[in-house]
């Protein structure tokens, strides 16, 4: 999908005033960037730790079972969870960071997801709790979720722009568009945000415009 794609629905759900639709349609696409993330953390992590020998058995088993998600995710929940359990850090952890995001309901994945991150290493605990807003985004829980993550939109924490973005959908949603437009005017000016964090928040703040007295 092109990003400009993406900002035409974005659109459309905002004029229709159902962000939730929107969420329903992209929220795989927004969320699916944090796969790429656990992989890049896995062979940084892995890189520190681990001969190559060891790496590369531990990397080929995750891959193996990754490569089942979308095609059997019982397969490759089943896989993982045996994983979590006998794989060699940091794969064990890499392992029961991605099953949580397997279960079947929104709900389920969230509860899933804030258990496993208190059991895993900073950066991991950090990026789990951060899928568990983006999965939370179609549940009664969405508000209670991103609020619980205030401590890691401080600066110095390496996913706060997704945070951040998580932060504006919470007060869009609830018509706070002072405080949305803050968070989006923030993102696009962190020269830290991710391109893709950064684009969306451009998208929200060319829609709703620069509010009054701008």
């Amino acid at each position: 999908m092109s990003d400009s794609a993406a900002f035409h629905e974005v659109d459309d759900a905002v004029r229709q005033d159902d962000m939730k639709l929107w969420w329903k349609r992209w929220g795989g696409w927004v969320v699916g960037g944090a796969v790429v993330a656990v992989v890049a953390v896995a062979g940084m992590v892995g890189y520190r730790q681990y001969d190559s020998a060891q790496r590369a058995t531990a990397s080929a088993a995750f891959t193996a079972a990754l490569a089942k998600i979308g095609q059997d995710n019982a397969a490759a929940r089943a896989e993982l969870n045996r994983q979590a359990e006998n794989a060699p850090a940091p794969y064990n952890s890499l392992a029961a960071l991605t099953a949580a995001q397997l279960l079947d309901k929104p709900e389920e994945q969230v509860a899933a997801l804030e258990t496993v991150s208190a059991k895993l290493p900073p950066e991991l605990s950090d990026l789990a709790q951060v899928i568990a807003g983006f999965r939370s985004a179609d549940t009664p829980k969405f508000e209670t979720v991103v609020a619980r993550l205030d401590p890691l939109a401080m600066p110095d924490r390496p996913f706060h722009a997704s945070v951040a973005e998580l932060q504006a959908l919470a007060a869009a949603r609830k018509n706070d568009l002072k405080r949305a437009r803050e968070l989006w005017t923030a993102i696009v000016k962190d020269p830290g945000s991710p391109q893709g964090v950064q684009q969306r928040a451009q998208a929200m703040l060319t829609y709703y415009g620069p509010g009054e007295g701008k």
